[in-house]
């Protein structure tokens, strides 16, 4: 079977082979909001519009203004190798934003073929997405810098973050997964019998042997961590269930794959990826130290001079190079320092993160999103700073919801409920 549309990384969605021989072209953007008709309307109303292209430095450069009303913006002549994710922002007439959204990058060229539509929302909330697909999710993940890619069961369903729309007529996955890693258009399904390459564009599959010194059983049913290089990391600790393991499957950016070990076998912990640092482990067993740290192409973890953590369920979440947050999993949320050296604990921050289950999501140096579910299975999503914790009203009543990090820098909210919604501050 073959996709009714292939699925391609953006950089060759936006090529402007074949565009005209000026080195200027004009474009239009369309202002979507999606499931949230009011976004423009409700108080307090913006009454101006922004858009600004943000390079690959992520510099910006303001394109255009328009006062609202407006659906459609013309950006004018831009230089047509330029290239940029196209931010809107909604300014109140005292200059404050109330309104943002971002795209994925686009080659300015490719606006004078296809509009751009860029979904705006408003700050500080959750909003549902347009055309987004419905139903109940087991697994979440992104796909080719342009996707997220859902499944249930043996079926897979994959949203465009570039078109805001869902894209059908998937193959099945050749068996049911436990755990996902993507490359290109190509899907590794995992599960405690074995691995299965499938390549979302043909339907083509492949058995996969086990690298050396590790078997896929022992990561199945772990979460997979992205790092900035493009690797990730199938994350065998995180798993709530199947028995504590070390194991952690790392698939390089040139799609090789290895097998890496913590020093302590863990069930339930949490992870993050720390740029310039490496991968983070956090609790899940009673020994050993709290946490482990995975460098970047090292087979074996450090220890981290913290106490041991039983803590299971909990979510991680990056503030800085130096700092992550824990929540969730019955503790209390508290501030980890990566940089102590000895002696060291956590800083407890004030309020309850009501989550057996949780995915954490960095908003910057001071603050952090948590996605999960409470005891009664019931999904929320919260909103914690040294300060302050804050629940983030859904826009559905969602249960076994999961957390997505856009590449467009956002938190995405997906699976159990009807569509998906974005969060921005």
């Amino acid at each position: 079977m073959v996709l009714l549309e292939r699925l391609l990384p953006v950089a060759l969605v936006v090529s402007a082979a074949g565009f005209a021989c000026s080195d200027k072209a004009s474009g239009t953007i369309r202002v979507e909001l999606g499931e949230e008709a009011d976004a423009l309307s409700r108080a307090p109303t913006p009454t101006t519009l922004v858009v600004a292209s943000v390079d690959l430095d992520r510099n910006v450069k303001e394109l255009a203004r328009s006062p609202l009303p407006a659906s459609r913006i013309d950006l004018g002549d831009q230089p047509k190798t330029d290239v940029g994710a196209i931010r809107i922002t909604g300014l109140l007439p005292d200059g404050s934003t109330v309104l943002r959204g971002e795209s994925l990058y686009v080659q300015l060229g490719a606006l004078e073929v296809a509009e751009l539509p860029v979904f705006v929302q408003r700050t500080g909330e959750l909003a549902r997405m347009p055309r987004a697909p419905s139903g109940d999710v087991s697994l979440a993940t992104t796909s080719a810098g342009r996707y997220v890619l859902t499944t249930q069961g043996t079926t897979a369903t994959i949203y465009d973050l570039l078109q805001l729309r869902t894209i059908t007529s998937l193959p099945q996955l050749p068996r049911t997964p436990k755990s996902l890693v993507t490359y290109g258009s190509t899907v590794l399904v995992v599960d405690d019998t074995g691995a299965t390459s499938l390549d979302l564009n043909t339907g083509a599959t492949a058995e996969l042997s086990a690298p050396q010194g590790g078997t896929f059983a022992e990561v199945a049913g772990g979460l997979t961590v992205f790092a900035n290089d493009g690797s990730q990391f199938v994350v065998g600790a995180t798993r709530r269930d199947g028995g504590p393991t070390a194991r952690i499957l790392r698939l390089a950016a040139d799609g090789n794959l290895s097998f890496a070990a913590l020093g302590t076998p863990r069930l339930g912990a949490c992870a993050s990826w720390i740029e310039g640092r490496g991968l983070v482990v956090w609790g899940g067993s009673s020994t050993g130290p709290g946490g482990e740290l995975l460098a970047a192409g090292a087979t074996g973890s450090a220890a981290l001079a913290h106490p041991a953590d039983a803590t299971a369920g909990c979510g991680l979440a990056t503030l800085d190079a130096n700092r992550v947050v824990v929540a969730g999993g019955g503790a209390k949320t508290r501030e980890i320092d990566l940089a102590c050296a000895g002696g060291c604990t956590a800083r407890e921050w004030p309020g309850d993160v009501p989550l057996v289950r949780a995915q954490g999501f960095g908003l910057g140096a001071n603050a952090a999103l948590f996605v999960g579910d409470d005891a009664a299975g019931a999904s929320h999503v919260v909103r914690v700073t040294a300060t302050e914790t804050r629940e983030i009203p859904t826009r559905i009543p969602r249960r076994g919801a999961k957390l997505v990090a856009s590449p467009t820098g956002a938190a995405v909210v997906v699976g159990g409920g009807a569509g998906i919604e974005q969060y921005l501050e």
